[in-house]
């Protein structure tokens, strides 16, 4: 029985540099860090909510619309259709806007994962977790992704560039 234990301890010793190595090449990121130091969070952040506005305000002017029009004292079939048109033009604002801020999240998401996996690469790091997912240890790469994204064009200035192509 004690040269079982032994043999497993030694088995243990003699792979304790790969493990140790294998350790190693296990990289945390700040994500919430990464995000708040994205080039053009502020403008993504304002034109979302710009968007949300609008779409208050497009409900807030149909309630109001459709208020005026039941003063008119119509019929209930014109204010039941006077009511489905207001309806189909606030669910077209509200795909609109909820169109907008997928395209701006999954941009910004796009970004951070590439930027991660370009600094993984360079230092050789097998595998990235959120470092709210960590306990202890790892190489923390959050400066090195921040950077990365420091150098990629900012999601305001890209928009931009579409639309001067597209005019």
């Amino acid at each position: 029985m004690q040269r079982i234990i032994i043999v497993l301890i030694l088995l243990v010793f003699s792979f304790w540099p790969a493990l140790a190595q294998n350790a190693s090449k296990i990289g945390v990121v700040d994500g919430e860090k990464v995000f708040d130091l994205y080039p053009g969070v502020e403008q993504a952040q304002k034109k979302i909510s710009d968007a949300q506005d609008d779409l208050r305000n497009a409900i807030t002017e149909s309630e109001n619309v459709y208020t005026e029009f039941e003063k008119q004292k119509k019929s209930e079939a014109e204010k039941l259709t006077k009511k489905k048109e207001l309806q189909a033009k606030i669910d077209a604002k509200a795909q609109e806007t909820k169109k907008l801020i997928e395209s701006i999240s999954l941009k910004i998401e796009d970004d951070i994962v590439q930027a991660i996996k370009k600094v993984a690469g360079e230092k050789g790091l097998e595998i990235v977790f959120d470092k709210r997912a960590v306990l202890n240890g790892g190489t923390d790469v959050t400066d090195a992704v921040s950077e990365q994204l420091k150098k990629r064009i900012p999601l305001a200035n890209e928009n931009n560039l579409k639309e001067k192509k597209t005019n």
